[in-house]
């Protein structure tokens, strides 16, 4: 009898685990080089960070109050959640640091690419999986 029971059990466990509703969607997007918008100072002409927004009528009210948004960026065959911070060494030696994050809000998100140490290297071309949860 009780091997009847734990059979019905993990049963049921099973089968409202694989009766799933379509709450997760995943999207994929792509900045060329020449996307990144830069801003900086107006007096010093030094990036302080590079910017891309895309529309995202994924990002409703219902996911913004009450869902999850959680950005990627896609390289070399892996995904790295944002954000995502690289230290770099240039050809003088010098260090620097380059950090990838996001924010969102109903409708749309903007990917940030900041440079440490005013490094004025523009971002390259990149890849992003935004996954929606609902």
């Amino acid at each position: 009898m009780k091997r009847l029971l734990l059979f019905f059990a993990v049963v049921t466990m099973l089968a409202s685990c694989s009766s799933s509703t379509d709450t997760t969607s995943v999207v994929n997007l792509t900045v060329g080089a020449q996307d990144w918008t830069v801003k900086s100072e107006p007096n010093i002409n030094i990036p302080l960070y590079y910017s891309c927004t895309f529309a995202m009528p994924e990002i409703n009210s219902y996911v913004f109050e009450q869902g999850l948004v959680q950005a990627y960026i896609v390289f070399d065959g892996v995904q790295q959640v944002l954000p995502y911070v690289q230290h770099n060494k240039d050809a003088n030696g010098a260090y620097w640091t380059r950090t990838i994050d996001y924010r969102y809000a109903a409708g749309d998100l903007t990917i940030f690419v900041t440079n440490s140490d005013f490094v004025v290297d523009p971002p390259e071309a990149m890849n992003f999986r935004v996954v929606l949860i609902k």
